[in-house]
């Protein structure tokens, strides 16, 4: 089975057209036969520049269109792998963490600067909170300047550095990896991460094996298991 990827690009700021279109993209890849989609910057420079904060140019709607964007890469039917080869800066950063998967080389760079504006970055603070401590993201928060590709690999923001000219084969390596795994159960494993965190040890273990033994049920995780009982791969179920 030939694993496929559909590709969108992150416009360099984002206001509320530029988020709508992405949105409306985002949606079309979606309904594509692609089992991986691929989220790129507007060019090398750049990935994005995040929300538009010039209040005389600025749309309120925007925030709350920039909110819904996130949830749409947050509900993902599809595993979403984040490509960064510029500047990702406040809500671009906030695009790149949404991915389950981010490749970055030298070249980017990564920063959390609302605090300079009298702002603080609320949108997009519950998907950088999967990837980063919450010191991490004080500190990164207060300090605001900006930090190289080296130092979000630290921080856990990517999971991969690669040099510009390995860069496609990264990402097409990429894609064979996510495009393996069960769509439901990647969605599952997002929302869990936020459950698991909000919870008590307790609480989350007991909520842990009452969703294990409702997965266990699921006719596709039947399917695969009996792919791999049989001597196949579990993603061609």
């Amino acid at each position: 089975m030939e694993l496929t990827s559909a590709s969108i690009a992150i416009p360099e700021r984002l206001d509320l057209a530029s988020v709508t279109g992405c949105r409306a993209a985002f949606q079309t890849a979606q309904n594509s036969d692609a089992a991986v989609i691929t989220i790129t910057g507007a060019n090398r420079d750049v990935f994005c520049l995040g929300l538009e904060l010039d209040t005389e140019h600025s749309d309120p709607d925007s925030i709350a269109i920039f909110a819904d964007f996130l949830n749409d890469l947050h509900e993902s039917p599809k595993p979403l792998l984040g490509i960064v080869d510029g500047a990702a800066i406040g809500g671009g950063m906030g695009v790149a963490c949404s991915c389950d998967m981010v490749l970055a080389t030298p070249h980017a760079s990564f920063a959390l600067p609302e605090l300079l504006w009298g702002l603080i970055p609320a949108v997009i603070w519950p998907v950088i909170a999967q990837r980063m401590s919450p010191q991490e993201m004080r500190r990164w928060t207060v300090s605001a300047h900006s930090r190289t590709a080296s130092e979000a690999m630290a921080a856990g923001i990517l999971d991969r550095m690669v040099e510009p000219e390995n860069l496609e084969q990264a990402a097409q390596r990429a894609v064979k990896q996510l495009g393996r795994l069960e769509p439901g159960a990647l969605r599952q494993l997002r929302s869990w991460m936020r459950q698991a965190q909000a919870d008590d040890m307790q609480t989350a273990l007991a909520a842990g094996a009452a969703l294990t033994g409702a997965m266990l049920k699921r006719p596709e995780r039947g399917a695969r298991w009996a792919q791999f009982s049989a001597g196949g791969a579990p993603w061609s179920a």
